[in-house]
Parts: structure tokens; C-alpha cells; sequence
């Protein structure tokens, strides 16, 4: 609800600078639009994964975080390293084999959530910083062509003899 009022006021703010004298507008607009939704996407995200949204919206950010590639990446290297080296000895079906698995498993998953998070919590700084630009161009724009008007009108109040 908050967010379809921001979204609406949004809206009305970009037409009305769009409809400004602003030729910087149509292409902040272009460049950065998209990202402007990156905020609620990340912090919902976010908020899943702390269990701010509910135990099964906690369950689906985890289950995200689990199937990112970066992470299965990371820990489809880790746990080929463990098995390679306990096969190497001759262990690889054995208790350690399954032990080293549970403790780097658990320690990959606690590092990278951490890392995880704060990308997220990037990518939602961006979406604000992408939405600050584009709003910033109707106020460069407004304030530049007052400035402009007041400069002028004291020039035309002075004289030179």
C-alpha cells in the first residue's frame, strides 16, 4: 500500500519533470529507471531471509541464498576439495569424510550469508542512489532556470551610469 502511494507519487513527480525543461531527464530516466526497484526487491529479500516476512517467506530466502550461483559455486569447490583429499587417503567414505563436509558446509554458509546480505544491502543503495539522481534532475533543473530568472532580473535593475 506505502509503496504503490510512493510509486504513484514518483510517477507524478518524473512527469512533471519530464514536462520541465530538463533534457538530462529523458536520459537519467533511461540509464537509471530500472534500478529504482532494486530497493524493495533487495530489502524484501532481506527481511525474508531475517524472518521478518513469516517462517515460509524465511524458508524461500534461504532456499535463494542456497541455489545462488555464487555460493553453489563456492561450495561445489570446497566440497570436491574435501572429497579429493579423504579419497586420496583412502577415506572417502569414512566418519572424517563427513564430519570435514558438516563443518565447512556450516562454516561456507555462515561466511557467505554475511556477504550475501550485504550484497543485497548494496544493491538496495543503489536502487536509492538511482532515485535520487533521477530526482535530482528536476530540482537542477527548477533551480537552475530561478537562478537564471534572478540573475536576470537584477541585471536588468542595474546600471552602468
Amino acid at each position: 500500500m506505502g509503496f504503490s502511494k510512493s510509486k504513484s507519487s514518483s510517477q507524478q513527480q518524473s512527469q512533471q519533470t519530464s514536462n520541465s525543461s530538463n533534457q538530462a531527464f529523458p536520459y537519467l530516466q533511461n540509464a537509471f529507471g530500472a534500478q529504482t526497484g532494486y530497493t524493495g526487491q533487495a530489502n524484501n529479500a532481506i527481511a525474508n531471509l531475517l524472518g521478518l516476512n513469516g517462517g515460509t517467506a524465511q524458508t524461500d530466502g534461504l532456499n535463494m541464498f542456497a541455489t545462488s550461483p555464487a555460493y553453489k559455486f563456492l561450495q561445489d569447490r570446497g566440497t570436491g576439495a574435501v572429497t579429493a583429499s579423504n579419497a586420496a587417503k583412502g577415506m572417502l567414505n569414512s566418519g572424517d569424510t563427513l564430519k570435514r563436509l558438516t563443518e565447512f558446509g556450516n562454516g561456507l554458509a555462515s561466511t557467505y550469508l554475511d556477504k550475501y546480505m550485504a550484497q543485497l544491502s548494496g544493491l538496495s543503495n543503489s536502487g536509492l542512489n538511482a532515485g535520487q539522481i533521477i530526482g535530482s534532475a528536476g530540482n537542477v533543473s527548477s533551480s537552475s532556470g530561478s537562478s537564471s530568472g534572478t540573475s536576470t532580473g537584477k541585471s536588468s535593475n542595474f546600471s552602468l551610469g
